[in-house]
């Protein structure tokens, strides 16, 4: 087994866009113009259109395991991956080009495929509205993500493109820690709604919730009276 200082950690970003009808209507998204501009600063970036629920599947559950082989092709390499998710975003989960909806349960168990190739849980990025709820993939037995970085509300466009983009360039280029990254995000977009969270810290939580409530209400059913 080799020793640990001589594994090479190799991060890179696996972009899943499914823009609007009218950004496609006019060739180019969001999520195409972060792709051009991470290749530009020498950033790995997988990208995948997914206009359609069966393309996002495909994505998630073919491509990015071919991604990480492909980016360690030996056993000294660690690829990790940022799944990056640019499409529309609702309290309850995300929608597609073709108006089809995931939600977050959905997309947790579509996330596997990551845990399946990795053997831990995924980074997430969530560049939509409403992004940071896909914390709710979290439950009291299942972390659902390593951390996950996302917006608590409604989000402009060119915002979330610019945020991402220094996000990016902190983590990747300039080896910040993820405090710092999303901290420039706030800066670099002036929407100071950017959040991270940690998954086992959202799972600890979920399950002193869970515990309480159980304290507070032994039965959780109507019972029946004796």
């Amino acid at each position: 087994m080799l020793p640990a200082n001589n594994v090479i950690n190799k991060p890179f970003v696996f972009l899943v866009d499914s823009p609007s009808h009218n950004d496609l209507y006019d060739g180019y998204s969001i999520g195409m113009a972060l792709r051009d501009a991470l290749r530009a600063i020498r950033i790995p970036c997988f990208y995948t259109l997914a206009t359609c629920k069966g393309n996002f599947q495909s994505a998630l559950s073919f491509r990015l395991p071919d991604a990480i082989a492909q980016m360690q092709p030996s056993a000294n390499i660690n690829a990790i991956p940022f799944i990056h998710l640019c499409m529309h975003g609702l309290p309850n989960g995300v929608g597609l080009t073709d108006n089809s909806f995931i939600d977050w349960q959905e997309l947790r168990r579509l996330l596997f495929a990551h845990n399946y190739a990795k053997g831990r849980d995924p980074y997430i990025c969530m560049a939509s509205c409403n992004g940071f709820n896909a914390t709710n993939m979290a439950s009291a037995f299942d972390s659902a993500f390593n951390i996950l970085i996302g917006n608590m509300g409604v989000v402009l466009q060119s915002d979330v493109t610019v945020a991402y983009m220094s996000f990016y360039n902190h983590l990747f280029c300039k080896y910040s820690n993820f405090d710092t990254a999303v901290q420039a995000m706030r800066h670099a977009s002036g929407d100071h709604n950017f959040y991270y969270a940690i998954g086992e810290q959202v799972k600890n939580q979920r399950f002193s919730e869970m515990q309480s409530q159980s304290f507070n209400n032994p039965w959780p059913n109507p019972q029946p009276s004796f």
